[in-house]
């Protein structure tokens, strides 16, 4: 197998190129968001095109990704038979067998069928929609192919009892949000470990938040409230008003009126 030193790192060589890749599917999330496609889908669309690419990196990510967006460990499995079985709604089928299109281009009365089938479940808009994520997370796929970007190697977390022994209860994990560029979006960690992040979408002087995950593994860890505060008043710090397309972000806000002055459609009027 290629060495990943073999390769050059395109996303490294060519950060804001990059940067506008993840602006555009960041972008693309929030047409989802608006277009009534669910986190769900989305990362079952990510999944399958990724499995047609070959895509390790692309697919580590996403299977923790499915599982968080409310995939199950079966649904994940059987994904690559799909057409043969599986718990999907008719709905889901219509959505793989276009995104199937999209990303192997067969022959047109292959691509016609799967329009008319993705038609008897999902509206113009939604369709493209779902092209619009096969494209991008196809674009994401050859990055990764290309650079030979190695596959993270995810520790199992093992119990207390099976590791060292407790600390004392005043010991406190240290919980940080860093503002990552590279892919418009702010990570925080927990003990140096990356747990969750913000994605954001930035117009002219406005920052759109549109998704915001934090990975199963380090739920109840009050990790999302720390996220959003952090990312928030740094977004306000930089000057900049805020929009929030992504549902958490919008509760939190909703929580927190201290903030009312710097949000679109609170204290700044909507254009």
């Amino acid at each position: 197998m290629t060495e990943s030193r073999d390769r050059v790192w395109i996303d490294k060589q060519h950060p804001a190129v990059f940067r506008a890749l993840s602006a555009v599917a960041a972008e693309v999330r929030a047409a989802a968001t608006a277009a009534g496609i669910d986190r769900r889908l989305i990362e079952l669309i990510n999944l399958r095109v990724s499995q047609i690419n070959g895509c390790p990196y692309c697919l580590a990510v996403h299977e923790r990704a499915a599982l968080g967006a409310g995939l199950s460990a079966q649904e994940i499995t059987v994904l690559p038979a799909w057409r043969r079985g599986g718990a999907y709604s008719a709905a889901d089928r219509a959505a793989l067998g276009l995104a199937e299109a999209v990303t192997t281009l067969p022959a047109e009365e292959n691509t016609d069928r799967e329009y008319e089938i993705a038609r008897e479940y999902w509206s113009e808009e939604q369709i493209s929609v779902i092209v619009w994520i096969a494209v991008t997370i196809g674009a994401f796929n050859r990055v990764s192919i290309l650079s030979a970007h190695p596959v993270p190697v995810r520790k199992e977390r093992k119990k207390m009892s099976e590791t060292t022994p407790a600390q004392p209860a005043s010991t406190e994990p240290e919980r940080r949000v860093a503002r990552n560029e590279a892919q418009n979006r702010y990570d925080v960690f927990l003990d140096g470990e990356p747990a969750g992040f913000a994605e954001y979408v930035e117009r002219g002087n406005d920052t759109d938040f549109v998704h915001t995950e934090i990975d199963g593994a380090f739920a109840g860890k009050g990790l999302g409230g720390v996220l959003a505060k952090q990312a928030i008043e740094d977004v306000i710090a930089r000057g900049r008003t805020i929009t929030a397309h992504c549902p958490f972000i919008r509760g939190y806000l909703d929580k927190h009126p201290e903030y009312d002055a710097h949000v679109v459609g609170k204290g700044i009027p909507r254009e």
